[in-house]
């Protein structure tokens, strides 16, 4: 996967280097060509370029003004400079520029093309030799590193205090290239395409691989400090060079500068990982921050912003150095829309439940997939829906739905949509089984009929009606309902009321006298007095506030 870049003012001459000769040959898949150093520049930018071939004298940017950029912004690609001057200045210069190599005009084809396969092979060498394996078992069987990277994994972690006197101490111990008040940008790196042929140890040598050749192509200005953390993404701390810090880190100009120079090197190393390394990567980097009390909220907002940016998709880059918009926050509909799924789970609806379900995770899906933070929402919605049903039937949340607790209350993250759904499904298949279990106990049966009774008669339901109808002493079944649930009869009566009040007002268009009615009231004013109690305003206020 390697590109070529033609450069000469005379458009016959470079259309015909481009054309004519067989670069596919010597491992050239794509060539380019431009006929000024301006345009060349701009193919550069927007392409992944391994070779360039360049006449001296152009109008405008000369070949030597042009091998000078590219050295200062893609120091890995080979310069051939071509001239019909026989020169010694010109000689001197392009070595003084470090050009790969130096051709009088008119060039044979022959000793162009064997002077381009001479510029791959020796690129090729020197990225083998970044990324070699023997490099890099002798790298893991050393210490230092790995002190390095569990000292980094301590601090984005929050277990290492990053105002301790120890952080010093062990910056120090552990070589470190960073010192307090130093401005930093996080980079995080997520191996997209493991194929399944490497082992773990072969996951290791490939993910050194990658940040030796990070560090080679950072280094230049940066020290590059990595770890990798439980999510399997590469966090990698860049830092300039002490020198650098005091004249780059506070002109808003360096700044943006040296983003840009970040960007360029980020994109340069997906194109080394895919060519070298054979493995797709998603890059992301971050703002600037201070060195080392930004260093635990850039990583979890980075890594926020890397599931919300990236999320799924591969070989992705993202940088946060220019503001992205994530869009409006807006609440989910679906989670709250009434009845609400703690109601339905509460009386046993479960085909509601399926759908109130399907709905739920409907909306996630479509508008907010990518978002953690409405992920997180739904999880908590629901876990506490369950935990509270649970405990109230006096049950261990371990004992009944078994590892699903312990796998949240060990900090075991719930990323995406589909794990979520796979959680909910679980717990609440756990759930009903323990609802079933409980049936064949008379008391809460008892409870449970009183439940649905009350659910099936909301506008006639009080404590007379229902002990007459399942054939219980009034005072017998209040004893037991509130022993049982914790509350009286008529609290509950009052709670489903006021839901269903709520529902009502905000998906019917009867007036509100009518839904006093309907719940069992005949004096409005009445309802309207509960209603104020229990939600805080009336149901006209409920109404304006919902638009309505």
């Amino acid at each position: 996967m390697h590109q070529l870049l033609i450069i000469d003012d005379q458009t016959v001459l470079a259309d015909d280097l481009a054309e004519m000769l067989p670069w596919h040959e010597i491992g050239i898949d794509i060539v380019h060509k431009a006929y000024s150093g301006r345009e060349a520049l701009e193919l550069l930018y927007e392409h992944s370029i391994s070779i360039v071939v360049t006449d001296i004298r152009m109008p405008g940017m000369s070949g030597l003004e042009l091998i000078s950029e590219i050295k200062r912004n893609w120091r890995h690609i080979k310069c051939i400079l071509l001239t019909g001057y026989d020169d010694f200045e010109y000689t001197k210069q392009a070595l003084q520029l470090k050009s790969y190599d130096y051709l009088l005009k008119p060039v044979e084809d022959q000793e162009l093309m064997d002077s381009v396969s001479r510029a791959l092979s020796d690129l090729e060498k020197e990225w083998q030799e970044i990324s070699s394996t023997q490099k890099a078992m002798y790298a893991l069987r050393e210490q230092l590193p790995k002190l390095r990277e569990y000292l980094l994994l301590d601090l984005i972690s929050g277990k290492q205090a990053p105002d301790s006197n120890s952080l010093v101490k062990k910056l120090d111990m552990y070589e470190v290239q960073i010192n307090n008040a130093d401005s930093f940008r996080m980079m995080l790196l997520r191996i997209d395409n493991f194929d399944g042929s490497y082992d773990t140890a072969g996951e290791a040598l490939i993910e050194y691989a990658l940040t030796n050749m990070a560090a080679e192509l950072f280094g230049d200005r940066m020290t590059l400090w990595h770890c990798k953390d439980s999510h399997g993404i590469i966090v990698c701390i860049l830092s300039l060079y002490s020198p650098l810090q005091e004249t780059l880190n506070i002109p808003q100009e360096h700044e943006e500068e040296l983003d840009d120079w970040i960007e360029k090197q980020a994109i340069q190393l997906q194109h080394a990982a895919k060519t070298y390394l054979k493995i797709g990567i998603s890059v992301l980097t971050s703002k600037s921050g201070q060195f080392p009390q930004d260093i635990g909220s850039m990583y979890q907002s980075s890594l926020g912003d890397f599931r919300h940016f990236i999320g799924n998709d591969t070989e992705l880059f993202v940088s946060l150095a220019k503001k992205r918009d994530r869009g409006e926050m807006q609440q989910l509909g679906e989670l709250y829309r009434m009845p609400t799924l703690a109601s339905m789970l509460e009386i046993g609806q479960w085909e509601a439940v399926d759908l109130k379900l399907a709905a739920i995770f409907h909306e996630l899906e479509e508008e907010w997939s990518g978002s953690q933070e409405h992920i997180l929402e739904t999880y908590f919605v629901i876990a506490s829906s369950i935990a509270s049903l649970i405990h109230r039937s006096k049950k261990w949340l371990a004992d009944t739905i078994g590892d699903d607790f312990y796998a949240v209350a060990n900090g075991q993250p719930l990323q995406t949509v589909e794990d979520l759904r796979s959680w909910t499904e679980r717990v609440i298949a756990s759930y009903r089984r323990s609802v079933s279990d409980v049936k064949t106990d008379s008391r809460s049966n008892i409870i449970r009929k009183v439940q649905e009774y009350i659910v099936a008669n909301i506008d006639t339901a009080s404590l007379q009606t229902i002990s007459s109808n399942i054939y219980l002493n009034p005072s017998y079944l209040s004893k037991i309902y509130k022993l049982e649930t914790g509350e009286g009869i008529s609290e509950y009566i009052l709670s489903v009321r006021m839901e269903k009040a709520s529902t009502l007002l905000s998906q019917s268009p009867e007036k509100i006298y009518e839904i006093s009615v309907m719940l069992g009231y005949q004096k409005p004013s009445y309802f309207i007095q509960l209603f104020k109690k229990y939600y805080g305003v009336t149901p006209q206020e409920y109404r304006n506030k919902l638009g309505l």
